[in-house]
């Protein structure tokens, strides 16, 4: 029996692995094996090169390490800081400028605000919004307390203002805005079971000594204090200078009127019922 047997070709370059098992079945390639000489050198090693070394690739590209990515950075950071700083005094000296506007300058400080907002990390922002609302609360508490302290101070006054007026009134004051403005500086609201009260810290004199004593009393006790010391308030009340009854006799004044302590509209009124008593006719 004849044996035919056919030599096999099987096209292979340097470099690459050596083939394991059977051969590959079918037909071989056809065509004309690629011409010049095969790839030299190592064929597994990386023609590109790594991001660490800094080396070019193939096409001609640089690449870059990590090193040159931060160094670019913080140069790119710098720069922006310098241009940020810049606007900032910028915009500072423009609201030196005392012609601005109210709606100008309320722009300006808008800016300058995102100008310093930018600039910040995200734990300075938040320590930055930390100190804002903690100084926000802090000047909302003290205009609440400004407030209030107002108010009080309107309805101590008024208070006192009322309770005088009513006092002067009931005493037959000439006028009660005169006792009001004297007896105002010594009033103050003293709490009494609960409530507030005026009471006055009257410069009282003693009855049995004559020296000068301080007498707390509320404003009604006062005007009438004030009433029975003639000599010192008696030109403040009419009941020290009344109408004389029957015709001819004119008016005349209480025998303890103070003249001195009189203001003069008071005396032009009374003067011929003065003279008359200082004169005994």
């Amino acid at each position: 029996m004849r044996q035919f047997f056919n030599p096999v070709s099987i096209l292979c370059f340097d470099g690459d692995a050596t083939p394991t098992g059977a051969p590959p079945t079918g037909a071989p390639p056809t065509g004309a094996p690629p011409t010049g000489a095969p790839p030299t050198g190592d064929p597994t090693a990386n023609s590109t090169g790594t991001g660490n070394t800094g080396t070019g690739n193939g096409d001609g590209d640089r690449t870059f390490s990590q090193a040159d990515l931060n160094t670019i950075l913080a140069e790119d950071k710098r720069k922006h800081q310098e241009r940020y700083g810049q606007l900032e005094t910028e915009h500072r000296e423009l609201l030196q400028n005392q012609s601005l506007t109210e709606d100008e300058r309320k722009k300006l400080q808008g800016r300058l605000a995102d100008l310093q907002a930018a600039q910040r990390t995200k734990e300075q922002q938040i320590e930055f919004d930390r100190k804002k609302a903690e100084g926000e609360h802090t000047l909302a508490i003290k205009e609440a307390q400004e407030r209030g302290d107002h108010w009080e101070s309107l309805y101590k006054q008024e208070t006192v203002i009322r309770s005088l007026q009513d006092a002067a009134g009931s005493g037959d004051a000439f006028n009660p805005t005169q006792i009001v403005g004297l007896l105002k500086p010594m009033t103050e609201l003293k709490e009494q079971d609960g409530k507030l009260i005026p009471m006055v810290d009257f410069p009282d004199i003693d009855e049995k000594t004559g020296r000068d004593v301080q007498t707390l009393c509320s404003p009604a006790d006062a005007v009438k204090r004030m009433r029975q010391l003639p000599k010192v308030w008696g030109n403040l009340f009419k009941s020290n200078i009344v109408s004389g009854v029957g015709a001819g006799q004119g008016e005349h004044v209480a025998s303890d009127t103070d003249y001195q302590s009189m203001d003069p509209e008071t005396y032009r009124k009374n003067r011929s019922a003065i003279i008359k008593q200082v004169s005994g006719r």
